[in-house]
């Protein structure tokens, strides 16, 4: 108080000299004195007062209130001075926020919540059925986002996507039976209580399994156009703004009557036109253009373009802030020249030269424009004058170019059926059936990728059959997914619910639960109890694509019939059947301290171990097997192990098992750069029988062949067994394949083996040469209908496209990331649609387009919208998307599998 009571005494002081007007006077010491005092016994303790009642006046919103401006003594002097008797008014009323902005009706410009443009984003991609907030759990929000996102690209029924049986000669097998019939023998005496494996139907499939048809889903997105009603020029003008990028090609004709194509892109020329002009355009059909596009004079060509009298009629600045340049519109940069007047300047050589160049581009714009002319070019080629390796890929052109059809041609594979099965077999026994619709499954596995017991009773006798109990287990967790459509006839009062196993550590946050629902006294089946799942732990079936199609976690809906018992109601019978749990169930629940051995074989390989016909597969998959840092590879009699040596050494499950000669290991180094080369990390044996050169291998009955200790690949992905297994199925000797980023070849061998011809296109000629062992190893010979080429795909993807060259299946399996001849970085992330826009157009109609990627930078959904974007500006529109193939058992994931597979239909 002393101090500012002296601060106001010096301040008053220093302003002693005050006008009034035009009338001055000086204070005398006196005067000062006495207003100094007056000053500080009256005013200054109610300025206090007034500053300590307004800090109490509302201590719980301080916090939050504006930071006051600091005011100096000169100015509050001149407050007081201007209105004293403002320090007396006590009943003051308190400070008011003012608003800085007005209230309008239509405000040009709102604040949107990030919230609210993440739900805009989301619908703009397709998502039109998203819940609110509010309705439903995550998982239903989770899985009606990706399930929009799948009927944007085609695949409207994700559903339908069933797993294909496995080819290891197993086939149905009868556990139990009983009588439900008055008749002793016949159709409808008994009811048979079977085991079916994963990918056999009850009545089987009337259509073809695999691709031999077009997928039955529309390629019409479901989205939904809100247009508003309040504004709706506004609506148009703003979806006119946002029109996709369309590639024209017009034919026009210059003042000499010559006629070339000109390609162009409409969206560049929607751009050059005002609001007015692009909303008369839209009205007209949205199109500068039609689909034929019109021939058209120079002149009536730029006519055609509104506002292109506007760009010439520009001056040099307004051009440039336009962002034109001069070369882009002014016809005097091309100087017009005679061609006999140049040709009279160049020597003999030089115009040889220029000759022979003229008429070799003369011959391949000839080709371009007309591919059946390639077929005369080569015929009238002779052999005595070219090199025999040139004459042998003349040949294989020519066979090529040969197959004239333009529609794919595939197997047609019907699905197996466990009713056709089992009329067979009791034709077999001397004790024929009938078969077809007069059985239906009371109970247990009855949908196609289910596997377990199976109740089949006579339609005409179900009410002769009492369903005990039934017992099922399923993995519940799908990436917080739940299948949307999933409902039960089941009340919940007839099933328990028991948790068998839950794997959570180290496996962030993709919780894998074994679950065992026990049903009593009620017919069910293993779709009847997904929504209990759904609901108890509000995620869905792991591998079940009605959840989420884009990541699929198993090769099949993982749930299992492991237990039934029926009774008759007419005869004094009752059978109970137990099972044990399929291998791709077994590799999530039966850990026992993290691993568990059976027969040699480790957890939920059984099955491969004992598969005739194939002999390479993965052992341990590292920390999805519970083991990080450490995966194991059989390939025949040896095993080859990766080790990451920051992780513990794991087991060798089969070391013992009297079928391995051999261990290579193969230590993992950070620097992947430094990995392969001569003078660092290789494979080297670690126990037993060196290997030989080359090691023949088995998978699927197709012969392969593999190197264990030249180079970090083997010569084969042990993870695309599916893919190869449905080409040696689908394909014919009519099928025509192109595998991109070949490789050693394995896509082309198991397309060989069923009758395909084919086009291998690598980088590398390391990996072709190996191609043409394996063919003859599997009895083809390497004749002119298979095609191995040297080069970059995608130079080489534009030359067949420019031969006119088309193929029933294009597989594009490129590297995560490349750097090519042009010094271009190149990676899957980014460039991905860069890719496919350039293989789409040598597809078939009705041919399918495989596009796969082992990119971890990656999401499944990500990956699929590149690849979608790559078909649009391939101007492919009638594009589906017809499957998405799961990773094979042995490959457990934590998370999104790593390895991507995408099918796609071009109708």
């Amino acid at each position: 108080m002393k101090l500012l009571q002296s601060l106001f005494i010096a301040t008053v002081a220093s302003h002693a000299y005050l006008d009034h007007g035009t009338t001055s006077a000086f204070l005398l010491p006196s005067t000062i004195h006495s207003l100094s005092t007056t000053l500080s016994k009256q005013v200054l303790p109610r300025i206090c007062l007034r500053v300590q009642q307004r800090e109490n006046e509302n201590p719980t919103t301080q916090t939050y209130k504006k930071k006051r401006k600091d005011i100096t003594l000169a100015d509050l002097k001149n407050e007081l001075l201007k209105n004293p008797a403002a320090l007396n008014n006590s009943n003051k009323e308190p400070f008011k926020k003012k608003r800085t902005r007005r209230r309008t009706e239509n405000p040009q410009q709102k604040y949107v919540y990030a919230a609210q443009r993440k739900t805009k984003s989301q619908m703009e991609d397709g998502s039109d059925d998203i819940l609110k907030a509010d309705e439903g759990s995550v998982a239903l929000q989770n899985a009606n986002r990706f399930l929009a996102e799948a009927r944007r690209m085609g695949l409207t029924n994700p559903a339908s996507q069933h797993c294909d049986p496995l080819m290891d000669g197993k086939e149905p097998e009868i556990v139990g039976q009983i009588r439900v019939g008055e008749e002793e023998t016949g159709s409808g005496a008994f009811a048979y209580v079977i085991y079916k494996p994963q990918g056999w139907s009850i009545l089987g499939s009337s259509g073809v399994r695999g691709g031999g048809s077009a997928s039955s889903g529309s390629s019409t997105s479901d989205t939904d156009t809100n247009n508003s009603s309040d504004n709706p020029t506004s609506s148009s003008k703003e979806d006119i703004t946002k029109t996709r990028s369309r590639i024209r090609r017009v034919k026009i004709r210059d003042s000499k009557g010559k006629e070339e194509f000109l390609e162009f892109d409409e969206a560049d020329v929607l751009a050059l036109l005002s609001v007015e002009e692009r909303l008369e355009i839209e009205a007209s059909g949205g199109s500068v253009f039609d689909q034929k596009g019109p021939i058209m004079d120079d002149e009536d060509f730029r006519n055609s373009i509104s506002s292109w009298n506007v760009i010439e009629n520009m001056s040099a600045e307004e051009r440039e802030d336009a962002g034109i340049e001069d070369e882009d519109y002014d016809p005097t940069d091309i100087p017009d020249f005679d061609e006999a007047a140049v040709l009279a300047l160049l020597s003999p050589e030089e115009l040889i030269e220029y000759n022979s160049e003229k008429k070799t581009l003369e011959n391949e714009n000839n080709l371009c424009e007309n591919p059946a002319n390639a077929l005369e070019r080569y015929e009238n080629l002779s052999e005595d004058d070219l090199d025999p390796a040139v004459v042998e890929n003349l040949k294989r052109i020519k066979a090529r170019m040969n197959k004239k059809s333009n529609t794919s041609s595939f197997s047609s594979v019907p699905r197996p059926s466990v009713v056709a099965w089992l009329k067979e077999k009791k034709m077999q026994e001397g004790t024929p059936i009938r078969g077809g619709n007069f059985w239906t499954a009371l109970a247990g596995a009855s949908d196609v990728d289910d596997t377990g017991l199976v109740l089949l009773v006579p339609k005409e006798n179900s009410k002769n059959v009492f369903v005990d109990f039934t017992e099922y287990i399923a993995v519940v967790g799908n990436g917080n997914c739940i299948d949307p459509k999933a409902k039960s006839e089941v009340p919940k009062e007839v099933i328990n619910i028991d948790l068998i196993s839950k794997l959570k550590r180290n496996r962030e946050g993709d919780v894998a639960q074994a679950v065992r629902f026990s049903v009593s006294e009620h017919p069910s089946t293993c779709t009847s109890i997904i929504s209990h799942a759904q609901s108890q732990f509000d995620d869905g079936i792991r591998g079940d694509p009605g959840g989420n199609p884009f990541d699929r976690r198993a090769p099949r809906r993982l749930i299992h019939c492991s237990s039934i018992a029926i009774s008759s109601l007419l005869f004094d019978e009752t059978v109970q059947s137990e099972t044990e749990l399929p291998d791709d169930i077994a590799v999530l629940t039966d850990r026992l301290n993290n691993h568990k051995f059976r027969r040699g074989s480790f957890l939920g390989r059984q099955a491969l171990q004992e598969n005739p016909f194939t002999n390479a597969y993965r052992e341990i998959n590292g920390a999805a097997d519970g083991f990080p840092g450490w995966t194991v590879d059989r390939y025949s009699d040896w095993l080859l192990v990766q080790h990451d040596e920051k992780e513990y050494r794991g087991p060798l499950p089969s070391i013992h098992d009297g079928c391995t000669a051999g261990v290579y290991l193969l230590p993992s180094n950070p620097n992947r750069g430094a990995m392969g080369s001569k003078e660092n990390i290789r494979p080297f044996l670690l126990e037993g029988k060196p290997a030989p050169e080359t090691v023949e291998i088995m998978e699927n009955g197709i012969k392969y062949h593999v190197n264990l200790n030249r180079d970090l690949s083997t010569g084969i992905f042990l993870d695309q067994r599916p893919h190869r297994a449905w080409l040696s199925q689908n394909c014919n000797s009519d099928t025509h394949i192109l595998n991109c980023f070949a490789h050693c070849g394995a896509f082309t061998v198991a397309a060989a083996t069923a009758g395909a011809s084919t086009v291998s296109l690598d980088l590398n000629k390391k990996w072709l040469d190996r191609i043409q062992p394996q063919l003859e190893a599997n009895g083809i010979e390497f004749d002119e209908r298979h095609d191995c080429i040297y080069g970059d795909c995608f130079d080489w993807l534009e030359k067949l496209e420019k031969r006119g060259e088309k193929f029933d299946v294009v597989i594009l399996d490129p590297p995560s990331s490349s750097v090519g001849k042009k010094k271009r970085r190149w990676s899957v992330k980014n460039d991905m649609d860069e890719l496919v826009q350039l293989a789409a157009p040598l597809v078939k109609k009705g041919g399918l387009l495989w596009t796969t990627t082992n990119s971890a930078s990656i999401s499944p959904i990500k990956f699929a919208n590149q690849c979608h974007k790559g078909l649009e500006n391939a101007g492919i529109k009638s594009a589906m998307l017809e499957r998405i193939q799961p990773m094979a058992v042995d490959f457990p994931s934590i998370g999104p599998q790593p390895v991507k597979n995408l099918v796609w239909r071009l109708n």
